[in-house]
């Protein structure tokens, strides 16, 4: 390990998606070092961070124990989680292990516990107000205005997500599943403009500046996207944080109705994806919510509108024998019984 001082020492988690190879070289680019970790020997981003540890998967009964031996080994200031299963594991971490002392870049832990679950999320954006489509659990639809459209609970990255046009497309789709239909939710479906909109939101509190990009394309992940000024939506997404008190960086996902209402149809707690486009708009969310926690004097930048995001992917060919490279590490793997 080197000398680098604790407070620029960060650890990234789910190292091979596109948003976080971004986090990591704009971490690089500033002069933090970077701990990457990820359950994939083949993770891409493991070629841009400082040392890079493969682990466990995030459901792993040994996954917290191998992470806090990287933590010990590391010594971060900042930990980012950005793999929905890891969050409350590492919020557990943080709030249990008295030999090790980190930040965690995330909401606070209720926060995170209700918008991992999605019909958790609209019973709370229901009851503060917050505009959200119909929602009901699946197996009870009756009052659901149909077309609608079925998704997990605990879902991501648009997995299992079903459009519906009547309660028959509803019984085909919960007959081919082996789960309790209680374990999916059941939402109108908004016709509209689609955002995905970053809540830069510091530690503890308060709200940063907001970034509005809309949707113009999106497979699982935004593909092609748009930064917007919308005030309506920077707004809402400022009540979000004032009433529901996040407390730490957020997304949410929303469509602008017909009617000119964004209705919020999930919350993310954490960084999404999109993170890219933010920060190449001129809004690096991750630096300054650490610089904010580290107390540094700092000046909100504006983000540029209308920038355009055209996701594309590389290749990276080499001798099979060279990957992983050599700061790529095995955590030292231990059994939990």
């Amino acid at each position: 390990m080197t000398a680098t001082p604790q407070s620029t020492r960060v650890l990234v988690t789910g190292a091979g998606g596109s948003g976080t190879i971004e986090i990591i070289k704009s971490l690089k680019a500033r002069g933090y070092w970077v701990v990457a970790v990820d359950a994939s020997k083949y993770s891409a981003g493991f070629e841009f961070a400082d040392v890079s540890y493969i682990v466990p998967e995030a459901t792993s009964k040994d996954f917290p124990a191998n992470v806090i031996q990287i933590i010990r080994a590391e010594a971060p200031g900042f930990v980012i989680p950005l793999i929905d299963e890891e969050i409350l594991v590492f919020h557990k971490l943080s709030e249990s292990q008295e030999d090790v002392s980190f930040r965690l870049i995330s909401p606070r832990r209720e926060f995170c516990a209700f918008t991992l679950d999605k019909w958790q999320t609209f019973l709370r954006l229901r009851d503060a107000g917050l505009p959200t489509p119909a929602t009901a659990l699946a197996g009870d639809c009756s009052s659901m205005t149909w077309p609608a459209v079925i998704k997990p609970r605990d879902g991501r990255g648009s997995r299992g997500i079903a459009y519906l046009s009547d309660p028959s497309d509803l019984n085909r789709y919960l007959e081919g599943t082996d789960k309790d239909p209680g374990r999916f939710i059941v939402q109108q479906q908004i016709h509209g403009t689609e955002f995905t909109v970053s809540a830069v939101v510091a530690l503890g509190g308060p709200t940063l500046t907001i970034v509005p990009k809309e949707v113009v394309v999106k497979r699982g992940v935004t593909l092609v996207g748009i930064t917007r000024i919308n005030p309506t939506i920077d707004a809402l997404c400022r009540r979000v944080q004032e009433l529901l008190r996040a407390d730490g960086p957020f997304n949410v996902q929303l469509i602008i109705d017909q009617a000119g209402v964004p209705q919020i149809i999930e919350i993310n707690p954490r960084y999404s994806t999109s993170i890219a486009l933010t920060i190449a708009s001129g809004v690096d969310e991750v630096h300054l919510v650490i610089q904010h926690a580290l107390g540094a004097p700092m000046t909100i930048p504006s983000f540029r509108p209308d920038l355009m995001m055209l996701r594309h992917y590389t290749h990276k060919y080499l001798p099979e024998s060279e990957w992983p490279p050599p700061h790529v590490r095995h955590a030292e793997f231990t059994r939990v019984d």
